[in-house]
């Protein structure tokens, strides 16, 4: 298994950097980018100081190293046997989440390349991508059982809003003044889909349940991800204007953002592993596969994660020869690779599920 070589460094740097960076101030837009069931949880950490952050860089300490477990065989929360209005009602779920996963996706690029200000003839046919997969997911919602689950049906209200507002996001991220409003909506939208793997209705099977809980974990990992995007794109554009010009950057990340990275590592490491626990062996060894076998080590043989670790162990840029398109096009192989890993996952629970219907 590999290790992080400066964990001792990153460690003793984050704690630094934890007792002198101020906590940010909860931003009203944060309901829009979190979403209704996380703005108090936001709100709360915003008010709890300097201490608070403290403590997520400890965490950040102990999640930035290698993690991992047996797989689960009796995941919390599961009923204690299966039966069959369970069964159906999971296969319902499960049968939206390939759709919501892609449309998830094709709003992220979307997202990404009308923030990179990409000409209308790129835009053009990444936006039919995903009006076409908004079909798609639209005939598959319909067909959900939600039952009495007033959780599932308001996170399917939640896209359905988030999606008649699209053509109004799209507007609004053309145009300066209202940029981050419509950079807001597009994250919602996409957090709002893959939330919905959290709520499939376990059946009793400890093996399905499993693999179940794997999914649960699928939005955190991107939530974190696209935090880590937006630091790191933010300071390796500022070096590359500063190298441009034949100048120097001398703080291309703040305090409050190397501890925002950090945070985001940590939810990334701790999620990706336990998805790599709870799901099925065929999973772990795709998983093995993009990662170049550094899983359970934060996929720091991914570029892109080995830029965020290379920052993180001295709070600069200095050791990152990474540029901004080499960053995105690692970035887009890997979410292109969990995409994939993740539709794989959900159709074994469906198959699973129809065995023991």
């Amino acid at each position: 298994m590999n290790t992080f070589d400066d964990d001792t460094l990153l460690t003793e740097r984050l704690h630094r950097i934890g007792v002198t960076a101020p906590v940010p101030r909860a931003d009203p837009l944060e309901d829009v980018r979190r979403g209704r069931r996380r703005v108090l949880r936001a709100r709360l950490v915003a008010t709890a100081g300097t201490v608070l952050a403290v403590g997520i860089i400890g965490i950040a300490g102990v999640a930035l190293r290698p993690v991992i477990a047996d797989r689960a065989t009796d995941p919390a929360g599961s009923p204690t046997a299966t039966s069959t209005s369970s069964v159906r009602r999971a296969e319902s779920v499960a049968q939206v989440l390939p759709s919501a996963i892609g449309l998830a996706i094709d709003v992220t690029f979307e997202r990404d390349g009308a923030e990179a200000g990409v000409p209308g003839v790129v835009m053009k046919p990444l936006q039919a991508q995903t009006d076409e997969a908004i079909t798609t997911w639209t005939a598959k919602a319909e067909q959900i059982d939600v039952g009495e689950d007033q959780a599932l049906a308001d996170a399917i209200s939640d896209v359905r809003r988030s999606v008649d507002a699209l053509p109004e996001t799209r507007s609004k991220i053309r145009t300066q003044e209202t940029l981050l409003e419509g950079m807001l909506a597009y994250t919602a939208l996409s957090n709002q889909l893959l939330e919905i793997g959290t709520l499939v209705p376990r059946v009793g099977d400890a093996e399905i349940d499993a693999e179940i809980e794997a999914l649960g974990r699928v939005h955190l990992m991107f939530e974190s991800f696209n935090t880590e995007r937006a630091i790191m794109m933010k300071a390796l554009a500022k070096r590359q204007v500063a190298q441009a010009q034949g100048g120097a950057l001398d703080e291309p990340l703040s305090n409050v953002e190397l501890v925002e990275l950090a945070r985001a590592e940590a939810t990334w490491r701790r999620s990706l592993a336990d998805f790599y626990t709870a799901t099925s062996e065929r999973q772990r060894e795709t998983l093995d596969q993009i990662t170049y076998n550094t899983a359970t080590d934060g996929a720091i043989g991914v570029p892109a994660h080995r830029a965020v670790n290379m920052v993180l162990s001295t709070g600069s840029l200095d050791r990152v020869t990474i540029t901004p398109d080499a960053y995105t096009a690692s970035r887009t192989e890997l979410i292109r690779g969990l995409q994939e890993l993740f539709v794989a996952a959900v159709n074994e629970i469906i198959d699973d599920l129809a065995s023991v219907d």
